[in-house]
């Protein structure tokens, strides 16, 4: 038995949804959500192995959910409004996306999917930094949501001043306070702009929004001086100071 969980912030999508989802029966819905902030807490709870995600709904859309999930939740099935060509290259490398309104005959194909993935895979959510690309110009902002133990934190990427390892998670400086997340360095720094973040350091990313200056040490040290609430200072390795050096057009 497939554990099915629907979200939707309408009530009779997931109504119909979980209608047309009730005919097939190696598929059980064990639990739905309005938003993408409710079917995190809720998958804690239900550990569904097939989520349908609608894209755009409050709180948390259905992108924003998937990444914070990083590969280690359900199997995913986005569900949008959006059009094919808006999708192609999402396409070529998702589980399935549904175009609304679902019809039985595309659920099947959906459904020949999941039992070919089978339940024994490894779920993940695959071609997601493509379609986050794809839609790119119709969103201007983007939260994030990511694991501090018990609970999940949202917020604008936008606030975060610095991302630094500690052992094996990970600590963000987000409006002057830290919160220590359960995920590594590396797997935050995959969700982040990389136009606006970037690796100074092994164990530290900085988003160059909040870089204030760089302080000479003597044969070629560096330490990055953002200008956050935190006053955040963070050493600048050899490797990454070229990089850095790019970034901010210095010769």
């Amino acid at each position: 038995m497939i554990k099915v969980m629907i979200v939707d912030d309408e009530a009779p999508a997931r109504a119909r949804l979980s209608r047309l989802v009730a005919g097939f029966p190696e598929l059980k819905v064990v639990g739905e959500a309005g938003n993408g902030l409710e079917a995190l807490k809720a998958a804690e709870k239900l550990r569904p192995d097939l989520v349908f995600l609608d894209i755009e709904m409050p709180e948390l859309n259905g992108l924003e959910a998937a990444e914070a999930w990083g590969g280690k939740g359900p199997m995913v099935v986005f569900v949008t409004a959006y059009s094919e060509h808006a999708l192609k290259a999402f396409e070529l490398s998702a589980l399935d996306y549904l175009v609304k309104p679902v019809s039985p005959e595309r659920l099947k194909e959906t459904v020949e999917r999941v039992r070919r993935r089978g339940q024994a895979a490894s779920p993940r959510v695959e071609g997601l930094s493509d379609f986050r690309d794809a839609m790119k110009e119709g969103r201007a902002r983007r939260r994030m949501a990511v694991k501090c133990g018990s609970k999940y934190l949202v917020f604008d990427p936008s606030q975060v001043s610095a991302i630094v390892a500690k052992d094996h998670y990970a600590a963000l400086q987000v409006e002057g306070r830290e919160v220590l997340a359960d995920d590594r360095l590396d797997a935050l720094a995959q969700r982040l702009d990389p136009g606006k973040f970037i690796r100074i350091h092994r164990s530290a990313v900085i988003n160059l929004d909040f870089l204030k200056e760089l302080e000479h040490e003597g044969d070629r040290k560096y330490v990055a001086v953002l200008s956050d609430a935190a006053k955040t200072r963070l050493p600048v390795s050899r490797e990454r100071l070229e990089d850095l050096r790019k970034a901010l057009d210095l010769d």
